[in-house]
């Protein structure tokens, strides 16, 4: 199979020339007389801002201009004995296509027809659902500035964070989609693929907001050349034009411009503005330059910012600060009339203070137990992202599109405490002592990708084929290293245990190559869609040496590691199908309906699980804290009393190079089916209606976002025995009682300790949902985009036999509640916003912008969410649990049975553009949270805490941010 795949591979690299992946619109069209007979041979004229192209229309009178870089188009009509016709303000977005269809009549003196601002708002072709975010948006409305707030406003997206005039920039949120894995998420920059495969579904970096000439966010019925069923982002950047422009900008705020809204709660106890979590002083300074290195031949972009975000954080009494730094060049030539040449260099450098470890029931960090963040790269010498491509056309009805892209890229944590301090966590007071471990992460990536189209007209309609290939080969290289004694200390209720561990050092690879072929087959008023995609994924894991615990160097050892190939490979056919139908003659109305399915993505974690060196493996014992320091030294251990171990260490063969864990050669891919159902309607030009319905069900899950579920190795359920329990009342009075299951210890030696990575017996995830919306384009001086959604995010189990926790305890957890039909709402982790459960089932988001008197522009946002689960749950113990005390367990009776206060948030902007002979400057000032809302978003809610229902995470404050924008 693989020599098959290989040779299909070099075959059509052999016959089709490098091309880049699509990143822009189309124009298209038919053109017919007065009788709506065809025309061919109308000569078809585009002009934009960088370039004029023309094209024939052939002998069913249809011509069409792909990826053509967003923005607005004039497009002209010439046929000897017609009147020529002209249509101004044609608006290309990216992923859309505008279709602009004329009839042209005799003339019999030359006449001229201008059609000015009646650029098409609905694309009779589109299937599934997705925001287009334009220039104008982007520029017009007040933001965050980065593209992680930008998610919250598209309908069905649920983002674990709120940004307030850009305090949450320094660190991504994470978010959720429709029901579908978070790990499933896709980003691509420029068509290239850019997806951080370690953190599966995460950016692998951070942005220049003004980087972006559009942004397009597609979360259902995605297109044929997207794997997953996931969020996709596509991000594309600016590129220079035929004028020399440049821009210089700058944003700020600081404490001085924000307002206090301590909560009544925290002010009680004698914490202040100065003391709570507010902005210290965020900056956003930056510019950008393009235009023609030849005029109508190559252009040339390129820009450079630096975001600088300071905290305050009541938690650790500390000043978190995060400085990002991107340069981006992007070049364009066109080669020849058939070859569009491109190049874009672009790196992102995020150096951080005062990172939380984001750990699961620690919400007040020791200051020297967080991180100091810094770039990580590999010994090659180029950083960051180099893209190279070429687009060509062959004749009329060919389009081939190529490119390859190299991004090297990583990060390093370093403990503000240092490596000689020891680490302690307490999950009783939820604080940690001491430092922390020393994180090493380098992940570079390899991507080729060639896409075609080709067209004809047969069997009674148009045909648009597409078809392609792609590799990608990504690499996650980790280093983890903990200080002191290599002993983390973890103290619970009546729980003290001594995490020891040895070095992590080690790398994975996981490897995707794809094929995909599909047609767009127009006839009349209905278009159909029917397409197939095969996905091959497999990966390996890299060789590497790993060094002994410096406490117990015998009992912890390290290892030399040979590596070795996943023992399964991953085959998937993706078949995709879908079609619309424009009501009126005028296609002012389309109804749509597609289906979909999709294979899940590989990430690098999964592909390692055998691998006993890209983990920190460790051996947990009792442990007694004579001395009371909250740390635990080397004579404080118990070694006699062994609880669990983790990271792939096999404490019955300390230094085997093989790992307790098991990786299932039969593991599957996870599988997500969608269905969309959809209306637009054009009410008037310029202010469309839509209207959709999305269902989606995602099986063969081993994985609940954050974890992957793994059943511990020949422990069966009738190896659990009942616990002691737990019982008690919740804060609100309700009584809860919730059994508890301990693991045999015998079944648990008998499987070395380790845990298997399968797909888990019947378990799955559904989305049904219903989303709004109203786009009005910029014109008549007003601008608006709203949305609602209505989402209902659940996860089943048809077996009872996949009914159990990620140890595979049937014991309910905070992560995995074993809720048959119950909401499905992944945590949030890793990225220090607190613990925070991903589940809104309603979302609001409003914009928009008015050119009033004098000049000025005044434009708001309105955002409002259902507030998210608020699970009240409490620590292990070994009575309860036996060797799985370290788990969380769910006392609520659902995840959702409490919730925070719903959240509304609303921002306002006043601008105005003083024009200078060339020079512009453009004046803005924004307020947000304008009401100063402290919604409560994150309290301690562990019935054992001694701090029970203490507010740890409110909304940040009203601050005003002024900013100027200098063009020319």
């Amino acid at each position: 199979m693989r020599k098959l795949l290989t040779a299909a591979l070099f075959a059509l690299i052999a016959v089709l020339p490098a091309y880049a992946q699509v990143s822009g619109g189309s124009i298209s069209g038919t053109v017919t007389d007065e009788q709506k007979a065809v025309l061919p041979g109308v000569t078809v004229t585009i002009q934009g801002l960088d370039r004029t192209q023309s094209a024939v229309t052939d002998e069913t009178g249809k011509f069409r201009f792909l990826n053509q870089p967003p923005g607005p188009y004039t497009v002209s009509f010439d046929l000897a004995g017609f009147a020529n016709v002209k249509h101004e303000g044609v608006v290309v977005a990216v992923g859309r296509d505008a279709d602009i269809s004329v009839s042209l009549k005799l003339a019999t003196v030359a006449e001229s027809i201008t059609v000015t601002g009646e650029s098409p708002i609905v694309d009779t072709k589109v299937t599934g659902t997705a925001t287009n975010f334009t220039t104008d948006e982007l520029t017009k409305i007040p933001t965050s500035r980065d593209p992680f707030a930008l998610m919250r406003s598209v309908p069905g997206v649920l983002v674990d964070r709120v940004n307030i005039g850009g305090n949450e920039t320094g660190q991504q949120s994470n978010f959720a989609s429709k029901g579908t894995r978070p790990q499933d998420a896709s980003w691509t920059m420029d068509g290239i693929e850019i997806t951080d495969m370690a953190a599966t579904g995460a950016s692998p970096t951070y942005f220049n907001f003004d980087n972006f000439e559009e942004i397009q966010v597609s979360t259902a019925g995605n297109d044929i050349k997207s794997r997953t069923g996931g969020i996709g982002l596509n991000l594309v950047v600016k590129r220079g034009t035929n004028s020399f422009s440049g821009m210089f900008r700058g944003y700020f705020d600081n404490e001085a411009m924000e307002s206090d809204n301590v909560p009544d709660e925290l002010a009680a106890t004698g914490i202040t503005h100065e003391t709570s979590d507010h902005n210290k002083q965020i900056s956003d300074y930056g510019f950008d330059v393009g235009g023609p290195i030849i005029r109508d031949k190559a252009w040339f972009y390129g820009s450079y910012s630096i975001q600088d975000v300071r905290l305050v954080r009541r938690a650790g009494a500390l000043v978190d600060r995060t400085q990002l730094k991107n340069p981006t060049v992007k070049l364009n030539w066109q080669a020849t009339k058939k070859d569009n040449v491109s190049f874009l260099y672009f790196d992102g450098f995020k150096i951080k203070d005062g990172r939380s470890p984001g750990v699961s029931g620690i919400l007040f960090d020791a200051p020297t137990a967080t991180f100091h963040q810094d770039n990580a790269y590999t010994d090659f010498p180029l950083h960051g992202l180099w893209k190279v491509g070429d687009d060509r056309t062959f004749g009329s009805n060919l389009f081939v599109s190529a490119n390859y892209g190299y991004y090297n890229t990583g990060f390093i944590l370093d403990p503000v405490g240092g490596l000689d301090m020891q680490a302690g966590r307490n999950f009783v007071t939820a604080q940690s002592y001491g430092s922390v471990s020393q994180g090493l992460n380098v992940r570079p990536q390899k991507v080729f990708n060639v896409n075609a189209q080709s067209f004809s007209s047969r069997w009674g309609g148009s045909h648009d084929v597409k078809f392609g290939v792609g590799y990608r080969t990504t690499d996650a290289i980790a280093g983890t290293l903990w200080p002191g004694n290599g002993i983390l200390a973890n103290e619970r209720a009546g729980n003290l245990q001594a995490q020891v561990f040895r070095e992590g050092r080690g790398g994975n690879r996981a490897n995707y190559l794809n094929f995909y072929v599909g047609d767009t087959i127009a006839m009349n008023r209905i278009t159909v869609d029917l397409g197939v995609r095969f996905d091959r994924q497999d990966g390996e894991a890299l060789p590497s040496e790993t060094e002994s615990n410096p406490a117990f160097p015998g009992v912890v050892p390290g290892i030399v590691f040979a590596g070795y190939k996943t023992p399964f490979t991953w085959n998937n056919f993706s078949p995709r199908a879908g079609v619309t139908f424009a009501i009126d003659e005028a296609r002012k109305t389309v109804a749509r309906a597609s289906f979909s399915r999709y294979a899940g993505q590989l990430n690098t974690g999964t592909v390692g699980v055998l691998n006993p060196s890209s983990a920190a493996g460790s051996a947990s014992y009792r442990w007694v804290d004579t001395n009371g320091d909250h740390f635990a030294q080397a004579s404080e251990v118990n070694l006699n009393e062994f609880i669990t171990a983790a990271g792939g260490f096999n404490p019955a063969n300390p230094t085997a190079v093989t790992s307790a864990n098991i990786l299932d050669p039969d593991l599957k891919a996870p599988r997500t089916t969608s269905v969309v159902i959809g209306m637009d309607r054009e009410l008037v030009p310029n202010l469309a209606l839509t209207a959709n319905y999305s269902y989606t069900k995602t099986t063969d899950l081993f994985g609940n976002f954050t974890g992957t579920i793994t059943p511990r190795n020949s422990v069966s359920r009738g190896d659990y025995t009942p616990g002691t329990g737990y019982t008690g009342t919740l804060p609100d009075g309700t009584a809860y009682n919730v059994p508890t299951w301990i693991p045999s210890a015998t079944a648990i030696a008998a499987g070395n300790n380790g845990f298997t990575t399968t797909n888990v017996p019947g378990y799955s995830t559904g989305y049904n949902g219903v989303e709004v919306g109203i786009t009005k384009r910029l014109s008549n001086k007003w601008m608006s985009r709203i949305g609602f959604s209505w989402n209902n995010a659940t996860e089943h189990f048809d077996e009872t036999a996949g009914m159990y926790d990620t140890n595979g305890n049937p014991t309910p957890t905070v992560t995995e509640p074993l809720k048959n039909g119950g909401q499905f709402a992944p945590q949030s982790g890793g990225s220090g916003s607190g613990t925070i459960y991903i589940n809104a089932k309603w979302q609001f988001n409003a914009n928009a912008m008015y050119q009033a008197l004098w000049g000025l522009e005044l434009s708001a946002n309105v955002f409002g969410r259902q507030g998210y689960p608020r699970p009240f749950t409490r620590t292990g113990t070994t009575a309860g649990l036996g060797a799985d005390s370290g788990i969380t367990v769910l006392l609520s009776p659902e995840i959702d049975t409490f919730r925070y206060p719903n959240l509304w948030n609303t921002d306002i902007r006043v601008a105005r553009q003083f024009t200078m002979d060339r020079v512009r400057v453009r004046a803005i000032f924004d307020v947000f949270n304008i009401m100063n809302a402290n919604t409560a978003l994150v309290r301690v809610s562990d019935v054992t805490s001694t701090s029970l229902n203490a507010l740890a995470q409110n909304l940040s404050p009203r601050i005003a941010r002024v900013g100027v924008v200098v063009g020319f």
